[in-house]
């Protein structure tokens, strides 16, 4: 099993569905994800922040989930952790509804809307600063009043909180103003890489002290500085130094490949790494350079059901 906590199948369904590609996910990707074992994910509903169409956060989630709804041989949502056991004896992708970002929620309203259709992951910002708080664009804005009420709301209706891409700032003040487990569902190690998307031993840190996990990303970028440096190898350098720093029961994978949206993208440009279905090679450098099957088995799925258990129940 592989739990990989961040993608952006939703936008990509719906981007598909404007160009009248239907079933796009059984076209493009089902295939992909059987061979790279992928059997749990939490796709996401990724809205650019600053659009003419004020309503296009909700027409992706109406068409992704009529798709999603529309396909369930393939596809069990997941409410809880049952859901996940369900979704692998079907043979079925466990599918979390999540949002990478909330720029566009009205209110706690709007996100008991959501809810009640099954989503229960968020991130508050992207790279934006919003209503809620303030995303990589920025140093200074923090969270804000109404990022304080969405969190609380989360919390009572159990929903996983995510500090991807989230400025220093406001890292600090979800952790402060939120208790249990956390997550970062797609990043990297700036002690490896320092690019603005990675994170801090300190954060890391942070992370520990709340039993979280940060899924490692398969981006080129956040990998290394030079493209011939975007590898597999590179990427689980990441991995490596994050279990040596805290821990084997704190680190995942959040792929977060990118083959796919935009014009006619098909190639993840990272060596061994370029779709969702190289996946297994992430996992035989672990094991070539000593990792045991149990150690990569909680990278792979079990550290981050550990967290969906606590918070999802």
């Amino acid at each position: 099993m592989i739990f990989d906590a961040h993608a952006d199948i939703l936008t990509d369904m719906y981007q598909e569905h404007l160009k009248g590609n239907k079933d796009s996910f059984k076209k493009r990707h089902l295939e992909k994800y059987i061979k790279g074992g992928v059997t749990h994910s939490i796709f996401v509903n990724w809205t650019l922040p600053e659009i003419d169409d004020k309503n296009l956060f909700d027409k992706i989630w109406n068409y992704a989930l009529k798709e999603i709804k529309d396909n369930q041989d393939i596809f069990k949502v997941c409410h809880d952790t049952s859901d996940f056991k369900c979704a692998y004896q079907e043979n079925k992708i466990g599918v979390i509804l999540g949002m990478e970002g909330i720029a566009q929620l009205k209110d706690v309203h709007h996100l008991h809307e959501l809810y009640d259709k099954g989503v229960r992951h968020a991130g508050l910002t992207w790279n934006e600063v919003n209503d809620y708080g303030g995303g990589l664009s920025s140093e200074e804005d923090r969270l804000t009043k109404k990022g304080k009420e969405i969190l609380l709301e989360m919390q009572k209706l159990g929903m996983v909180i995510d500090l991807a891409h989230a400025n220093p700032k406001t890292f600090n003040d979800i952790l402060d103003h939120t208790h249990g487990p956390l997550i970062i569902s797609h990043g990297n190690i700036k002690a490896v890489h320092n690019h603005i998307r990675n994170y801090t031993d300190d954060q890391l840190m942070r992370i520990k002290e709340r039993n979280g996990v940060i899924g490692i990303c398969g981006i080129g970028p956040f990998i290394a500085q030079e493209q011939k440096d975007w590898t597999v190898k590179n990427l689980v350098k990441h991995i490596d130094y994050a279990v040596n720093l805290i821990g084997i029961n704190h680190v995942g994978v959040g792929f977060d490949v990118c083959y796919y949206l935009g014009n006619e993208v098909d190639n993840n440009k990272v060596e061994g790494f370029r779709q969702i279905s190289d996946a297994p090679n992430i996992f035989r450098e672990l094991e070539r350079i000593g990792y045991t099957s149990e150690d990569i088995d909680k990278i792979k799925y079990g550290n981050f059901y550990r967290v969906m258990k606590s918070v999802l129940g």
